[in-house]
């Protein structure tokens, strides 16, 4: 089988680099990085869809020998064959790549067996216009840097300096193991301390991301920042960090709702908030996607959320008691997380607006600790003086966060109604933002 499946890569790769000619050099300077048995490529300048490397080891690979690729789940798929002292390494993908300037191989599973040379390196970058390929033989081959100096290793060269940064160390930063359900990809293999590091969760169709955390090599947590479109950020500590991602399924088998469709835009958010008791239908049937969403019922959900804490009396004369939403309300009034209008009501029949729906999930964040320091610049809209005074700052974190986006790329429509698939796509974002801090 593996024989096979490296055939096919192999074909795969071949036809790629037949689409067109090389359209030009690689411009920059790869090289193989080594740390203890993880092997990795450093200095990359492109977006790629298939390497071929082929690595000469420094003993035979026999017996107990393999090697645990990193990139083997979703669209990407990695296989190996070994011939003596030669381990060459077969990696496709329906996507891309190196969107970074690292690509982590995979990991030599036998002790004592390094990496001697790199005699061959084939790259493939499929842009819209062209299929580039980035040859290279003879890489440098430089050791992991290790706290206290440098160990650059045989090859060693002033590229070496010139990439990292000569006389500050940097510290490694990897994933943990056992991630399924999605891929996870940062900006650096290592980092100083203070540097921003940006880390890139690829769930897999059906899946979402239900949590990433960050921590130090103690263990304690490090801050994470949402920066939207599956992208995050921390700040390098003085230490290794790992980070930990959960990928959980958003689609059952069936949903109980025949108004959402496969392939509706707002399916999984619907499955996600469904799932997890945060939203039911309008009937054992129906979800109603189009239909408002009334301030009442958002804060239903946000109580849910919270676990249905008790709350006190009513705190709006609007509220009676009895009604589904009455303890949600006093709830979220006693913890600051809504407001009422000037007339002292709450009017919880009203549809819920879009910037009054950043308000509260603003001040919702705020009381739970999380970070709220983003902000977006809102002037790119064309209707961003339309957000009313109290919604700036809350829009402009939404926004950012990328739990609100704009209609469409030059409005943001703050006082249209959110209807329940926009609910249920926000809540499902916010849910996110939430576990990753």
């Amino acid at each position: 089988m593996k024989r096979t499946l490296s055939l096919l890569l192999a074909l795969t790769l071949a036809a790629a680099l037949l689409v067109c000619p090389a359209a030009a050099a690689s411009s920059g300077s790869p090289w193989l990085q080594m740390d203890g048995q993880s092997v990795s490529l450093q200095g990359l300048t492109g977006r790629y869809t298939a390497v071929q490397i082929t690595l000469n080891l420094n003993q035979e690979a026999a017996g107990s020998f393999t090697f645990a690729p990193t990139l083997s789940t979703g669209d990407t798929h990695t296989t190996y064959t070994v011939s003596g002292n030669s381990l060459t390494l077969y990696i496709a993908s329906k996507s891309t790549l190196g969107l970074t300037n690292a690509l982590s191989l995979g990991s030599l599973a036998a002790q004592g067996i390094t990496v001697e040379s790199v005699p061959s390196l084939k790259l493939v970058n499929v842009g819209p216009n062209d299929t580039e390929e980035v040859t290279a033989s003879g890489l440098a081959i430089k050791n992991a840097p290790t706290q206290g100096g440098y160990d650059p290793g045989p090859g060693w060269d002033n590229s070496w300096d010139n990439n990292w940064g000569g006389g500050v160390t940097r510290y490694p930063v990897q994933a943990a193991p056992g991630t399924a359900g999605g891929s996870v990809q940062f900006s650096t293999t290592h980092a100083a301390p203070g540097e921003t590091v940006i880390v890139t969760t690829s769930p897999n169709s059906g899946y979402i991301l239900n949590s990433l955390a960050v921590t130090d090599s103690q263990g304690r947590g490090v801050p994470v920042s949402g920066l939207g479109g599956g992208k995050w950020s921390f700040v390098m500590p003085s230490s290794a960090v790992t980070i930990a991602v959960t990928f959980t399924p958003t689609q059952p088998a069936t949903l109980p709702f025949r108004d959402v469709a496969q392939g509706d835009w707002f399916r999984d958010a619907v499955a996600y908030v469904y799932n997890n008791k945060l939203m039911n239908g309008t009937s054992p049937d129906l979800f109603s996607p189009w239909a408002t969403t009334t301030r009442g019922m958002i804060v239903t959900i946000l109580y849910r959320y919270e676990g249905s804490p008790a709350a006190g009396g009513a705190s709006f004369p609007d509220v009676p008691q009895g009604e589904y939403y009455a303890a949600p309300v006093a709830w979220a009034a006693a913890n600051g997380v809504v407001n009422g209008y000037e007339t002292g009501l709450f009017e919880p029949q009203n549809p819920i607006t879009r910037e009054q729906m950043a308000a509260i999930l603003y001040r919702y964040a705020q009381r739970k600790g999380l970070d709220v320091s983003g902000r977006a610049d809102l002037s790119i809209y064309a209707d961003a003086g339309q957000v009313s005074p109290y919604a700036v700052d809350a829009m402009a974190w939404a926004v950012h966060t990328g739990l609100i986006t704009g209609v469409d790329s030059a409005t943001l429509q703050p006082g249209g109604s959110a209807v329940r698939a926009q609910v249920a796509t926000i809540l499902m974002r916010f849910c996110q933002y939430a576990q990753a801090h």
